[in-house]
């Protein structure tokens, strides 16, 4: 070190067990009374899981993905996948008893 140079500060490590300065103070044991019983805190329970998604009765042809199709539609509304989008048939051929298949681009799965 060259005498021009200003005197370096003094370099703090982490790893130290002293707390670093204007940190938090050290906790304090406080010790129990006499007799007391040991008080063990448990993080509340998880929410059970949530049930399995249903199964659909159809399955998008472009995408596989298995849906009901939305039973508030007239006949002449289109009925769309829920997950790309795709235009899959009118409402009408869906409720036909058999569903007409042929115009659809779904699958019906049988139960």
């Amino acid at each position: 070190m060259s005498d021009s140079e200003p005197p370096r500060r003094k370099i703090l490590s982490l790893k130290s067990g002293v707390a670093a300065p204007g940190g938090p103070p050290p906790l304090e044991r406080i010790p129990r009374p006499a007799g007391a019983k040991r008080v063990v805190l448990r993080a509340p329970e998880p929410p059970p899981p949530a049930p399995p998604p249903p199964t659909g009765d159809f399955k998008c042809k472009p995408c596989g993905t298995r849906f009901d199709p939305p039973s508030e539609l007239a006949d002449e509304e289109s009925v769309r996948c829920p997950s790309c989008n795709a235009r899959l048939g009118l409402a009408g051929d869906f409720r036909a008893d058999p569903p007409r298949v042929e115009k659809l681009r779904a699958r019906y799965l049988k139960k």
